[in-house]
Protein backbone atom coordinates (compact mmCIF):
# COMPACT_ATOMS: atom_id res chain seq x y z
CA UNK A 1 0.00 0.00 0.00
CA UNK A 2 2.89 2.31 0.85
CA UNK A 3 6.36 1.87 0.08
CA UNK A 4 9.00 4.57 0.70
CA UNK A 5 11.46 2.57 3.03
CA UNK A 6 14.75 3.61 1.94
CA UNK A 7 14.21 5.37 -0.86
CA UNK A 8 14.07 9.71 -1.20
CA UNK A 9 11.66 11.94 -1.25
CA UNK A 10 9.67 12.16 -5.06
CA UNK A 11 9.94 14.66 -7.33
CA UNK A 12 6.83 13.93 -9.13
CA UNK A 13 3.40 13.36 -7.34
CA UNK A 14 0.21 11.74 -9.35
CA UNK A 15 -2.65 12.18 -7.90
CA UNK A 16 -5.32 9.37 -9.23
CA UNK A 17 -8.99 9.14 -8.42
CA UNK A 18 -12.19 8.82 -9.76
CA UNK A 19 -13.80 12.35 -10.33
CA UNK A 20 -16.01 13.45 -6.67
CA UNK A 21 -13.69 11.14 -4.90
CA UNK A 22 -11.71 13.76 -2.93
CA UNK A 23 -8.83 14.12 -5.81
CA UNK A 24 -8.81 17.64 -4.98
CA UNK A 25 -8.65 17.75 -0.88
CA UNK A 26 -5.78 15.65 -1.44
CA UNK A 27 -3.84 18.00 -4.30
CA UNK A 28 -4.99 20.85 -1.78
CA UNK A 29 -3.55 19.26 0.52
CA UNK A 30 -0.78 18.50 -1.47
CA UNK A 31 0.02 22.37 -2.09
CA UNK A 32 -0.02 23.50 1.29
CA UNK A 33 2.81 21.03 1.92
CA UNK A 34 4.67 22.65 -0.93
CA UNK A 35 4.33 20.63 -4.28
CA UNK A 36 4.20 22.07 -6.95
CA UNK A 37 1.12 21.86 -9.53
CA UNK A 38 1.98 24.50 -12.22
CA UNK A 39 0.74 27.92 -12.82
CA UNK A 40 -1.88 28.78 -10.58
CA UNK A 41 -3.44 30.80 -14.11
CA UNK A 42 -3.32 27.33 -15.55
CA UNK A 43 -5.55 25.58 -13.19
CA UNK A 44 -9.19 24.63 -13.77
CA UNK A 45 -11.08 27.48 -12.03
CA UNK A 46 -12.90 26.93 -8.87
CA UNK A 47 -16.98 27.23 -9.48
CA UNK A 48 -19.86 26.37 -7.26
CA UNK A 49 -19.57 22.53 -7.19
CA UNK A 50 -15.88 22.68 -5.99
CA UNK A 51 -15.55 26.15 -3.99
CA UNK A 52 -11.90 25.31 -2.91
CA UNK A 53 -10.41 24.53 -6.63
CA UNK A 54 -9.02 21.58 -8.31
CA UNK A 55 -5.39 21.85 -8.81
CA UNK A 56 -5.98 20.13 -12.05
CA UNK A 57 -3.86 21.92 -15.16
CA UNK A 58 -5.61 22.70 -17.76
CA UNK A 59 -2.57 21.54 -20.30
CA UNK A 60 -2.78 18.24 -18.55
CA UNK A 61 -6.45 17.52 -19.00
CA UNK A 62 -6.58 18.43 -22.89
CA UNK A 63 -4.01 16.12 -23.14
CA UNK A 64 -5.51 13.35 -21.66
CA UNK A 65 -8.57 14.14 -23.49
CA UNK A 66 -6.56 13.89 -26.83
CA UNK A 67 -5.18 11.12 -25.51
CA UNK A 68 -8.51 9.13 -24.55
CA UNK A 69 -9.97 10.46 -28.32
CA UNK A 70 -7.10 8.83 -30.33
CA UNK A 71 -7.98 5.17 -28.48
CA UNK A 72 -11.67 5.98 -29.47
CA UNK A 73 -13.11 6.53 -25.88
CA UNK A 74 -13.40 9.85 -23.43
CA UNK A 75 -13.94 10.12 -19.92
CA UNK A 76 -17.12 8.83 -19.85
CA UNK A 77 -16.32 6.54 -22.07
CA UNK A 78 -13.32 4.53 -21.34
CA UNK A 79 -11.84 2.98 -24.20
CA UNK A 80 -10.09 -0.67 -24.13
CA UNK A 81 -6.34 -0.12 -25.40
CA UNK A 82 -4.17 -2.99 -26.02
CA UNK A 83 -0.96 -3.73 -24.16
CA UNK A 84 1.88 -0.77 -24.70
CA UNK A 85 -0.40 1.32 -26.43
CA UNK A 86 1.43 4.16 -24.75
CA UNK A 87 3.90 3.39 -26.97
CA UNK A 88 2.50 3.25 -30.20
CA UNK A 89 4.15 5.98 -32.88
CA UNK A 90 0.49 7.47 -33.45
CA UNK A 91 1.17 8.97 -30.28
CA UNK A 92 4.47 10.06 -30.54
CA UNK A 93 2.74 14.35 -31.29
CA UNK A 94 1.36 13.97 -28.02
CA UNK A 95 4.57 12.53 -25.89
CA UNK A 96 6.51 15.25 -27.31
CA UNK A 97 3.49 17.84 -26.30
CA UNK A 98 3.11 16.51 -22.94
CA UNK A 99 6.94 16.45 -22.19
CA UNK A 100 7.32 20.33 -23.22
CA UNK A 101 4.48 21.10 -20.73
CA UNK A 102 6.46 19.02 -18.26
CA UNK A 103 9.39 20.59 -18.63
CA UNK A 104 8.21 24.20 -18.59
CA UNK A 105 5.40 24.55 -16.39
CA UNK A 106 5.60 21.67 -14.05
CA UNK A 107 8.52 19.95 -13.15
CA UNK A 108 10.04 23.92 -13.09
CA UNK A 109 10.25 23.41 -8.93
CA UNK A 110 10.59 20.22 -6.90
CA UNK A 111 8.99 18.36 -5.36
CA UNK A 112 5.75 18.77 -8.67
CA UNK A 113 2.64 17.19 -9.21
CA UNK A 114 -0.25 16.68 -11.83
CA UNK A 115 -3.92 15.96 -10.96
CA UNK A 116 -6.72 14.86 -13.64
CA UNK A 117 -9.05 12.06 -12.92
CA UNK A 118 -8.68 11.31 -16.38
CA UNK A 119 -5.03 10.37 -16.02
CA UNK A 120 -6.81 6.93 -13.83
CA UNK A 121 -7.06 5.58 -17.66
CA UNK A 122 -4.10 7.53 -19.33
CA UNK A 123 -0.95 6.65 -16.81
CA UNK A 124 0.98 4.50 -19.02
CA UNK A 125 1.37 7.34 -21.05
CA UNK A 126 2.42 9.79 -18.50
CA UNK A 127 4.62 6.95 -16.61
CA UNK A 128 6.40 6.71 -20.16
CA UNK A 129 7.35 10.33 -19.67
CA UNK A 130 7.98 10.37 -15.89
CA UNK A 131 8.73 7.05 -14.72
CA UNK A 132 10.14 8.03 -11.41
CA UNK A 133 6.62 9.32 -10.47
CA UNK A 134 4.99 8.37 -7.12
CA UNK A 135 0.90 8.22 -6.96
CA UNK A 136 -1.35 8.78 -4.60
CA UNK A 137 -4.96 6.90 -5.24
CA UNK A 138 -7.86 8.70 -3.72
CA UNK A 139 -10.77 6.22 -2.86
CA UNK A 140 -14.37 7.54 -1.92
CA UNK A 141 -16.74 5.23 -1.44
CA UNK A 142 -18.75 4.55 -4.59
CA UNK A 143 -22.25 4.78 -3.57
CA UNK A 144 -21.50 8.14 -2.22
CA UNK A 145 -18.98 9.27 -5.03
CA UNK A 146 -22.02 8.38 -7.46
CA UNK A 147 -24.81 10.35 -6.12
CA UNK A 148 -22.13 13.56 -5.61
CA UNK A 149 -21.57 13.09 -9.47
CA UNK A 150 -24.86 12.49 -10.32
CA UNK A 151 -25.48 16.21 -9.12
CA UNK A 152 -23.08 17.73 -11.30
CA UNK A 153 -24.91 19.14 -14.67
CA UNK A 154 -21.65 18.69 -16.28
CA UNK A 155 -22.14 14.87 -15.44
CA UNK A 156 -25.88 14.66 -16.06
CA UNK A 157 -25.35 15.98 -19.76
CA UNK A 158 -22.86 13.09 -20.41
CA UNK A 159 -24.15 9.99 -18.62
CA UNK A 160 -27.54 8.35 -19.62
CA UNK A 161 -27.86 6.89 -16.84
CA UNK A 162 -25.35 8.84 -13.71
CA UNK A 163 -25.76 6.74 -11.21
CA UNK A 164 -25.37 3.30 -12.33
CA UNK A 165 -22.23 4.46 -15.31
CA UNK A 166 -20.87 6.10 -12.26
CA UNK A 167 -20.40 3.26 -10.33
CA UNK A 168 -19.35 1.62 -13.52
CA UNK A 169 -16.58 4.07 -13.95
CA UNK A 170 -15.16 4.12 -10.39
CA UNK A 171 -15.06 0.61 -10.70
CA UNK A 172 -13.04 0.99 -14.19
CA UNK A 173 -10.84 4.29 -13.31
CA UNK A 174 -9.92 3.09 -9.10
CA UNK A 175 -9.05 -0.55 -10.92
CA UNK A 176 -7.14 1.00 -13.75
CA UNK A 177 -5.17 3.34 -11.99
CA UNK A 178 -4.05 1.00 -9.41
CA UNK A 179 -2.98 -1.73 -12.00
CA UNK A 180 -1.04 0.57 -14.11
CA UNK A 181 0.91 2.32 -11.30
CA UNK A 182 4.42 2.22 -11.96
CA UNK A 183 6.16 2.73 -8.58
CA UNK A 184 5.22 3.95 -5.10
CA UNK A 185 1.88 4.11 -4.02
CA UNK A 186 -0.18 5.19 -1.08
CA UNK A 187 -4.16 4.69 -0.89
CA UNK A 188 -6.35 7.46 1.09
CA UNK A 189 -9.67 7.56 1.61
CA UNK A 190 -12.37 10.56 1.35
CA UNK A 191 -14.00 9.55 4.82
CA UNK A 192 -10.56 9.23 6.79
CA UNK A 193 -9.84 13.15 6.23
CA UNK A 194 -12.97 13.71 8.31
CA UNK A 195 -12.33 11.56 11.12
CA UNK A 196 -8.76 12.60 11.67
CA UNK A 197 -7.26 14.97 9.13
CA UNK A 198 -3.68 15.03 10.84
CA UNK A 199 -3.35 11.41 10.93
CA UNK A 200 -3.81 11.80 6.87
CA UNK A 201 -2.17 14.76 5.96
CA UNK A 202 0.48 12.83 8.32
CA UNK A 203 0.37 10.22 5.96
CA UNK A 204 0.10 11.88 3.11
CA UNK A 205 3.18 14.39 4.09
CA UNK A 206 5.45 11.41 4.88
CA UNK A 207 4.75 9.48 1.64
CA UNK A 208 5.50 13.08 -0.12
CA UNK A 209 8.58 13.60 1.93
CA UNK A 210 7.45 16.95 3.13
CA UNK A 211 7.45 15.53 6.81
CA UNK A 212 9.04 18.66 7.89
CA UNK A 213 6.92 20.99 6.29
CA UNK A 214 3.65 19.40 8.04
CA UNK A 215 5.30 20.20 11.29
CA UNK A 216 4.92 23.73 10.80
CA UNK A 217 2.28 25.43 12.53
CA UNK A 218 1.32 27.63 9.64
CA UNK A 219 0.94 24.90 7.63
CA UNK A 220 -0.93 23.00 10.19
CA UNK A 221 -3.48 25.63 10.13
CA UNK A 222 -3.99 26.10 6.88
CA UNK A 223 -4.47 22.82 6.59
CA UNK A 224 -7.20 22.57 9.46
CA UNK A 225 -8.48 25.71 8.11
CA UNK A 226 -8.57 24.20 4.32
CA UNK A 227 -10.06 20.35 5.98
CA UNK A 228 -13.67 21.55 6.76
CA UNK A 229 -16.78 19.32 7.58
CA UNK A 230 -18.75 21.67 4.67
CA UNK A 231 -16.37 20.00 1.99
CA UNK A 232 -18.37 16.87 2.73
CA UNK A 233 -21.57 16.99 0.91
CA UNK A 234 -22.71 13.90 -0.50
CA UNK A 235 -23.45 10.58 1.46
CA UNK A 236 -25.39 7.46 -0.05
CA UNK A 237 -27.89 5.78 2.16
CA UNK A 238 -26.55 2.35 4.28
CA UNK A 239 -28.95 0.26 1.77
CA UNK A 240 -27.92 2.25 -1.00
CA UNK A 241 -24.01 2.06 -0.20
CA UNK A 242 -25.12 -2.53 0.14
CA UNK A 243 -26.91 -2.23 -2.73
CA UNK A 244 -23.71 -1.50 -5.51
CA UNK A 245 -22.31 -3.64 -8.02
CA UNK A 246 -20.69 -6.85 -7.03
CA UNK A 247 -17.38 -5.25 -8.67
CA UNK A 248 -17.15 -2.08 -7.28
CA UNK A 249 -18.30 -3.85 -3.67
CA UNK A 250 -15.20 -6.32 -3.64
CA UNK A 251 -12.41 -3.70 -4.95
CA UNK A 252 -13.80 -1.01 -2.01
CA UNK A 253 -13.84 -3.92 0.46
CA UNK A 254 -10.48 -5.38 -0.53
CA UNK A 255 -8.67 -1.42 -0.49
CA UNK A 256 -10.43 -0.90 2.88
CA UNK A 257 -9.07 -4.19 4.31
CA UNK A 258 -5.53 -3.57 3.46
CA UNK A 259 -5.76 -0.45 4.70
CA UNK A 260 -6.89 -1.65 8.05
Amino acid sequence: MIDREGRGAPEAICVLGMMRSGTSLVAGVLDLLGVNFGPPERWVAANRANPTGFWEHQGVIAINDRVLASLGGSWSSPPDPPRGWEHDPALRGLREEAAGLVSTELASRTPWGFKDPRTCLTLPFWASLVPAMASVVCVRHPADMAESLGRMPWATRRLSSPIQQALDLWTRYTAGALSAIPGDCLVVFYDDWFVDWRKESGRLAEFAGLAEAADSPAVEASIAEFIRPGLRHHQAAAATREGIPPAAQRLYAELRQRRG
